[in-house]
């Protein structure tokens, strides 16, 4: 399994919002979106999934 990414609109920070899960998986649900908190900035922010990568979980 690995980390969901994306990234921060505001801080061009990557972001590991504690969704782990593997390629085929990401590629069954890339029309959804994800929303969280973003702990760079702190604001809510809505995502889609297709924008996301995956980071090996360390």
């Amino acid at each position: 399994m690995e980390s969901l990414i994306f990234i921060c609109p505001k801080t061009d920070k990557p972001i590991d919002v504690g969704v782990e899960t593997e390629i085929g998986t990401l590629l069954r649900i890339r029309k959804n979106i994800m929303r969280s908190r973003c702990n760079a900035c702190g604001e809510v922010h809505e995502w889609p999934v297709r924008d996301a990568y995956l980071a090996e979980a360390a």
